[in-house]
């Protein structure tokens, strides 16, 4: 029989951000040439933000994290906001950015992840800050880029997530450095890219998910690799794309996440695949976008995730579908966006965050009902 997965507050989630025009898990984009539609997928729920740049929510909504004004889960989409321009799951709460780059956010504030100043949950949309470009949800902390690429963050440090040099948990937002032009928050670890190309990153490293050589936990900021153009934090483990499109993966690798054959954790970033131009990290599995549209995926598969018609784990990566634009890896379940603008999703539905209508778990990529 399988194990069954602890979580002790490991999401991915999410997110997850790469940047230079690349697709990713918790995707901040800031502007685009010709309105795409969106996704971001949480630990259990799910946002779209459609070409009119409204908003969209469904799954679990316990905490609020839908921001409809309930705690209600919602098996199809509902529509939450106007006026919005990128987006972000966490583990139980929401970011948003909208078009005039105000920060707003919604779903549990235990620890302040929601950087309004307070330790209470929203179940509707609060502004918190101006001036932001970026936006990174990740299990129970956040991370913006403000406008002169200063990065900012808030919520849980225990690990030294946040990278200010401390382990305090901050409930509004602080600064921690500048020259930032990507981020990604994962579970309990922290990637940015410096407008450099350099990759850095804090945070939990209990698995070597930092890739600095060591198992060390870094409350700092550390410098891991040059030559780095997209990133994606997941629950324990880190992808990579340097500027030769190249993969690169470090971290936990029990279930095959890393996709290089073994179920050997790596300290250092390790060579996956070549031709890649889009990744994303989720709990314990992973996506990836080659530059044909074709997309891949790797690791655990109890709930279908990998969405290649089986429940079974995979060491290596697998070609799931082709024409694929986005995507979008929660903790168990997986999101993609079509090159027609088409939404598809597979993998854990007991909260509807698969958007289907039903809670039902999908081991196949299924049409979500978009309004």
């Amino acid at each position: 029989m399988k194990k069954t997965i602890l979580k002790n507050s490991i999401v991915v989630a999410i997110a997850i951000l790469t940047t230079l025009g690349a697709a990713s898990c918790k995707k901040d984009k800031t502007t685009t040439e010709e309105p795409q539609i969106q996704i971001s997928a949480g630990d259990n729920h799910t946002l779209v933000l459609k070409t009119d740049h409204t908003l969209w929510a469904c799954g679990k909504n316990e905490r609020g994290q839908l921001g409809d004004g309930t705690t209600t889960s919602r098996n199809t989409l509902v529509k939450i906001a106007d006026g919005v321009k990128a987006i972000s799951g966490g583990g139980n709460h929401t970011l948003i950015l909208k078009t005039d780059n105000s920060l707003w956010s919604c779903g549990d504030n235990f620890y302040g992840q929601l950087g309004d100043g307070s330790n209470t949950n929203r179940n509707a949309l609060v502004k918190i800050a101006d001036g932001i470009k970026a936006i990174s949800a990740g299990d129970v902390y956040t991370l913006v880029l403000k406008t002169d690429n200063s990065l900012w963050a808030c919520g849980r440090n225990i690990s030294g997530q946040l990278g200010d040099g401390t382990t305090t948990d901050r409930n509004t937002l602080v600064k921690i450095a500048d020259g930032v032009k990507a981020i990604s928050a994962g579970a309990n670890h922290t990637l940015i890219l410096k407008t450099d190309n350099s990759l850095w990153a804090s945070g939990h490293n209990s698995v070597g998910q930092l890739g600095d050589g060591t198992t060390t936990d870094r409350n700092n900021l550390v410098k891991i690799a040059d030559g780095v153009k997209a990133i994606s934090a997941g629950g324990y483990h880190t992808l990579i794309i340097k500027t030769d499109n190249s993969l690169w993966a470090s971290g936990s690798n029990t279930y095959g996440q890393l996709g290089d054959g073994t179920t050997t954790d790596r300290n250092t970033l390790v060579k996956i695949a070549d031709g890649v131009k889009a990744v994303s990290a989720g709990g314990i599995h992973t996506l990836i976008i080659k530059t044909d549209n074709s997309l891949w995926a790797c690791g655990y598969n109890y709930s279908g995730q990998l969405g290649n018609g089986t429940t079974t784990d995979s060491k290596t990566l697998v070609k799931i579908a082709d024409g694929v634009k986005e995507i979008s890896a929660g903790f168990n379940h997986t999101l993609i966006t079509k090159t027609d603008n088409t939404l598809s999703a597979c993998g854990y539905n007991s909260n509807g965050q698969l958007g289907d209508g039903t809670t039902t778990n999908r081991n196949t990529l299924v049409p979500m009902i978009l309004p």
